[in-house]
């Protein structure tokens, strides 16, 4: 009976020190969380939210839900209502802030907007290219920020529907398209779908332009950056070779001269080597116009 009783006295003595070793410890946790919440304030406020591809941008103007956004300049952090002749520039969808689990202040940037650059969320739609299914992929329409089913023209997609939308689905308003003389051409009803983003090349394109090599197609748009028509690439190459052909003519005919004339009278080296330098000059004058009428024919 003595033993047992110092066994139970030794299993309450150690209960006791597990417990307070346990106390102790949680005292240091929350010690700890503390000290990092009053050393580190503001990584609370960060612009950068990140939350599952969502991030906070500063906007041009207060932007609704579900518009399509595009970034106003390359490493830019300020969002703008995506065009649909900068296709290429689709960068993701304005969402609602209260949908995000986790949301975190931030004072510091103007108009914010929350921008999901990946995912699925909803998107507004319009009929301009007819219904839209679940499993269409939709790029922009003719209404800014607005997304409509892709065709077979049309060269990137923001992302494929994850619902339909049709004359039956419920509509946040209609839309009048006009042509450049003011004309309207087409009613359209608007409304919201949930979208996969994932901006890509069309994968049902079907272009009757042209067919252009892609690296001229590549080299083009890096120029212009934005898409640009095969007869306007082609045209540019012409400009190009022909510039190229042109300053390497220059050059061989005054090389050409000068040594003729160098052979026939050495005394006048000088005046033909600076007659020399002055086609040189030339050749490559003539090379910088060409070049600069292709970036003005590409970029204009």
């Amino acid at each position: 009976m003595f033993l047992l009783g110092l066994f139970i006295c030794y299993n309450n003595s150690s209960i006791m020190t597990g417990v307070r070793i346990i106390k102790i410890t949680q005292g240091l946790v929350v010690a700890v969380l503390v000290a990092t919440a009053t050393l580190f304030p503001m990584q609370a406020s960060a612009a950068n939210y990140n939350a599952g591809g969502i991030q906070g941008y500063a906007a041009d103007r207060p932007l609704d839900n579900g518009t399509i956004v595009q970034l106003t300049g390359e490493g830019s952090n300020i969002v703008t209502i995506a065009k649909q002749s900068d296709l290429q520039n689709m960068f993701g969808v304005v969402v609602d802030p209260q949908q995000l689990s986790v949301k975190l202040s931030s004072e510091g940037l103007e108009n914010e907007a929350f921008v999901a650059v990946s995912g699925t969320y909803n998107v507004l739609v319009s009929t301009q290219a007819g219904d839209i299914k679940a499993g269409d992929y939709v790029t922009l329409s003719s209404i800014n920020g607005v997304a409509m089913k892709a065709g077979t023209e049309e060269k990137t997609v923001f992302g494929r529907a994850a619902g339909g939308f049709n004359a039956s689905s419920p509509s946040v308003g209609q839309s009048t398209l006009k042509d450049v003389d003011g004309n309207v051409t087409q009613t359209v009803r608007l409304g919201s779908v949930p979208v996969t983003i994932e901006v890509q090349r069309n994968p049902n394109i079907k272009s009757t332009k042209a067919d252009v090599p892609e690296f001229l197609e590549r080299a083009g748009q890096a120029i212009a950056e934005k898409e640009v028509s095969p007869i306007r690439i082609y045209l540019s190459l012409a400009i190009a070779v022909i510039s190229l052909i042109a300053a390497i003519i220059v050059v061989y005919a005054g090389v050409r001269n000068s040594v003729i004339s160098i052979g026939r009278n050495p005394m006048s080296k000088k005046s033909i080597f600076r007659a020399l330098v002055e086609i040189i000059l030339t050749s490559l004058l003539i090379l910088i116009i060409g070049l600069f009428a292709v970036y003005l024919l590409l970029k204009l």
